[in-house]
């Protein structure tokens, strides 16, 4: 994951869409924001580049040919590598229950099409935020641990990442 600030764009988003047009169409509107993107066309294709190098953000469309949509996103939130890479669905599907399918498969946020471009960057500027906050987070945790192992007793060092609610599972 790049350390892209979301305000001064270059952060890496796979876009993942069987249209090809609506691939384009993405490529286009982020590239204009300054936005670096990688494309995939089916959910295979999405996971292996996903794994080989995985993006500040996914744009997901839900009806891929093979892995659909869903099981990308469930694969990806269950990776380690990718566990905290914001999902956002992209989708014809409008229907609440799909909406809701998406969310439960680990999506972050859900946009329908048609969109507004100038939504679609609003959203993807707020994930991207947030997910940043998110690294920074954790690189405090790992800091912290470090200190904490280098110059405190390992029982002491323990006790205090308990209390702030850092165990070793924190560290993803």
């Amino acid at each position: 994951m790049s350390e892209a600030n979301p305000n001064q764009p270059g952060a890496d988003i796979l876009i993942v869409d069987d249209d090809w047009m609506n691939r384009e169409l993405l490529e286009a509107y982020l590239k204009m924001a300054g936005f670096s993107t990688r494309s995939a066309e089916n959910g295979e294709q999405a996971l292996l580049l996903a794994r080989a190098q995985p993006p500040d953000l996914v744009l997901l469309d839900l009806r891929l040919p093979g892995i659909d949509g869903h099981e990308v996103c469930r694969q990806l939130k269950a990776s380690e590598a990718t566990c905290f890479t914001p999902v956002l669905v992209i989708s014809a599907l409008e229907a609440d229950d799909e909406r809701q399918q998406a969310l439960d498969s680990g999506a972050d946020d859900f946009l329908s099409k048609p969109y507004n471009p100038l939504i679609l960057l609003a959203r993807v500027r707020s994930l991207l935020r947030i997910s940043q906050l998110h690294q920074a987070q954790e690189w405090r945790a790992r800091r912290l641990r470090d200190v904490l192992e280098r110059y405190v007793a390992p029982d002491v060092a323990a006790q205090i990442l308990a209390d702030l609610g850092e165990d070793d599972n924190s560290s993803r």
